[in-house]
């Protein structure tokens, strides 16, 4: 009898079999971008535009496909004390993540300790900032503030990109989309939203409950 294929696969390996499937196409095209730009150089204005966004893509696509890949594999959560300021220091000094960005902190003074996993919220700030070095207007600015309110400890990403719709933010079929940093909150807990401010901002939300003194 011929060799039959198993058309029951779970979703997950499914995905984890075309996310593994795409890394090797991707890696050849961001080489190529890599090429051509440094072929190009600034000697033509619309092919070096047309290059960098193909980088763009090869980047939003490389994020979007390691962040299927850390919800897949994402384990229960372990909440502990997490002190957050020292925390976003630490992943802002990883220059891969804020490279280009222009970040003021406005945290309160004498902040409790957030109840959360820490590896997990080191993945929502990673993956905040890449999304939002992505979208937001030159030259950058982004303000992190952080704060108490009631039995929560909220942190708070604002900043101006007109381009982003909230409606996509935490639709899965969507590249721009946040929804593992929403599920990651709301597994320890808290919760992830987005809204526009007065000002028109995009101001990007994370609640987690705080640690018990």
């Amino acid at each position: 009898m011929p060799e039959t294929t198993d058309t029951n696969l779970p979703a997950k390996d499914v995905l984890r079999h075309l996310t593994h499937e795409l890394r090797q196409p991707l890696s050849a095209l961001e080489s190529i971008a890599f090429y051509l730009q440094m072929t190009v150089g600034n000697g033509g204005t619309d092919i070096s535009a047309q290059v960098n966004r193909l980088q763009q893509m090869v980047d939003s696509a490389n994020w979007v496909l390691s962040d299927v890949l850390y919800l897949l594999q994402m384990a229960p959560p372990n909440p502990e004390p997490v002190d957050v300021w020292e925390l976003t220091e630490e992943v802002l000094s990883e220059s891969w993540v804020s490279d280009g960005l222009l970040i003021e902190l406005e945290f309160a003074e004498n902040l409790p300790a957030a109840s959360v996993d820490a590896e997990q919220l080191r993945h929502v700030l990673r993956s905040v900032l890449q999304f939002l070095r992505r979208s937001v207007e030159e030259p950058g600015e982004i303000q992190i503030a952080g704060a108490a309110c009631e039995s929560f400890y909220e942190l708070e990403f604002r900043a101006t990109a007109p381009g982003v719709s909230l409606d996509s933010l935490f639709n899965s079929l969507e590249s721009n989309q946040l929804l593992t940093c929403r599920r990651i909150a709301e597994n320890n807990k808290g919760s992830f939203t987005a809204e526009r401010d007065v000002f028109g901002r995009l101001c990007l939300r994370l609640a987690m409950p705080q640690a018990a003194i």
